[in-house]
């Protein structure tokens, strides 16, 4: 078997990608959703969206719609991951997609780009007859602005209302740096049919809640199953009845048999089951995973465990959920090895956050820090990147670790 030999690096842990066999022709299943005929290959424009799934769901519901307008009178097919045709149903004329048996590619999926050569491998013989917007050319719409007068394009992730080359007011903005607008013309995802509504509310017991439980090789991060026991128990002391969720290829599997691990029912493929589930729970909790996005999208409350450098930092990960949430969520600022090594203490801040949910404070929690962080994030917790809904509700005090 041909090797494509990677010299890239896990984030997370610095291991170094395994070479990635070479795939000699990556299959689809295509969806068609519009009545068009499709046209010759000039009028087509094909959408790449192999990014991570955090990212993805931004470009559902922002980056499409202005590629779409960038280009009017266009054919437009979404190339993505296996089980996604619902997020795209009601945007483009065809989905393409990635045969289940090609999912380990997920694992070359960063934020709005990827390292596989397979896959920029495709979209450069797509580009060789057709438009092609990249997967990476995605990601652009969020860090760069232009300036319609000059021309000039220039990065920014804070609020820029001139053009620094011309001074010109007459701007398109990056996502990031003018959330407020963009949160008013967001592409909504259409809520799950009334049939699936009732086929997924026979899975649910009383006072039902989500779980995520992450499993990914890339950056790590991922939480035992021994942790996860023990919040199943704790959910249930409490009166909750969890029901597991994911995506089989990135989630771990249900420790457990006593609870329903929808993760590996063969209806979890359809996306729109997974979202008619979480449509009827009183909120989903994950630890530093993007799958909150589905419970945002769903205007669910949502409990989410996530690294202060990601929400305040060099990630980007507060202005994806900024611009993802519309409802209620409550931010859980920890670090994973902390958690990892304290998980009865974790499980004290899993249940503050959901007392602090049930009583309408948004604030976020900070617990299992490190000493160091103290000063660095509290000035913080009133960023606008994280969108909080209620600014009158005290801070907690922050735990530093143990």
């Amino acid at each position: 078997m041909k090797l494509l030999k990677a010299k890239f690096y896990n984030p997370g842990n610095k291991v170094e990608i395994k070479q990635e066999p070479y795939i000699d022709n990556i299959k689809f299943n295509i969806f068609k959703f519009s009545n068009i005929d499709k046209p010759p290959d000039k009028d087509i424009v094909y959408i790449s969206c192999f990014s991570e799934f955090g990212c993805e769901i931004l470009g559902v519901l922002y980056s499409i719609d202005i590629i779409k307008k960038q280009n009017p009178n266009k054919y437009f097919i979404v190339l993505g991951w296996y089980g996604r045709e619902y997020l795209y149903k009601h945007l483009v004329d065809e989905f393409w997609e990635l045969k289940p048996e090609l999912m380990w590619l997920r694992e070359y999926a960063r934020a709005f780009h990827n390292v596989s050569k397979n896959i920029k491998i495709l979209e450069k013989n797509i580009a060789n007859y057709s438009k092609i917007i990249t997967t990476k050319n995605m990601g652009n719409y969020y860090i760069y602005s232009n300036c319609k007068n000059c021309k000039h394009t220039w990065s920014t992730i804070t609020k820029s209302d001139q053009c620094p080359k011309c001074n010109s007011n007459f701007l398109n903005k990056s996502i990031y740096s003018d959330v407020s607008y963009y949160k008013k013309i967001a592409t909504k995802i259409p809520s799950p049919s009334s049939h699936v509504m009732n086929d997924a509310k026979l899975l649910l017991k009383n006072n039902p809640v989500g779980i995520f439980a992450r499993n990914r090789q890339c950056y790590g991060r991922n939480l035992p199953s021994e942790f996860y026991i023990k919040l199943i128990e704790n959910l249930k002391n409490l009166g909750y009845n969890p029901i597991w969720l994911g995506e089989e290829q990135s989630t771990l599997k249900c420790p457990v048999d006593y609870i329903v691990d929808f993760s590996r029912d063969p209806r979890s493929r359809n996306l729109e089951y997974t979202l008619a589930i979480i449509k009827q729970l009183e909120f989903t909790i994950q630890f530093w995973t993007a799958s909150s996005r589905l419970s945002a999208i769903m205007e669910v409350p949502y409990i989410l465990f996530e690294s202060p450098d990601q929400i305040w930092g060099a990630g980007q990960e507060g202005y994806r959920l900024n611009l993802t949430t519309t409802g209620n969520k409550k931010l859980v600022i920890s670090h994973y090895l902390n958690v990892l090594n304290n998980q009865n203490e974790a499980i004290e801040l899993v249940n503050q956050a959901i007392d602090e949910l049930k009583n309408d404070n948004f604030k976020e929690i900070f617990g299992l820090l490190d000493t160091n962080d103290a000063s660095l994030y509290l000035k913080n917790i009133n960023d606008s990147r994280i969108g909080n809904k209620n600014d009158n509700n005290s801070t907690t005090n922050i735990t530093e670790s143990c």
